[in-house]
């Protein structure tokens, strides 16, 4: 089985296979490896787009974004 998820809001559809690359890649550019990650929460904001996240490693390091994401 293939799944497609979106989330409408406002007349705008939003994969959440695009959320998922936003915050993937952010967590890439702040030098995590995705094989460290243990558990990624992602929270999503459709009324303006925005994208946050707290990913904890392994290890027990913790990663976010204090600044929203925003997803096109």
């Amino acid at each position: 089985m293939k799944l497609k998820l979106q989330v409408q809001f406002n007349n705008k559809n939003v994969e959440t296979t695009n959320i998922e690359k936003l915050v993937k890649e952010d967590v890439k550019a702040q030098g995590v490896k995705m094989t460290t990650v243990d558990t990624l929460e992602v929270y999503y904001k459709p009324e303006d787009s925005s994208v946050y996240y707290v990913a904890t490693t392994k290890t027990g390091e913790v990663v976010g974004n204090d600044q929203p994401l925003y997803i096109s």
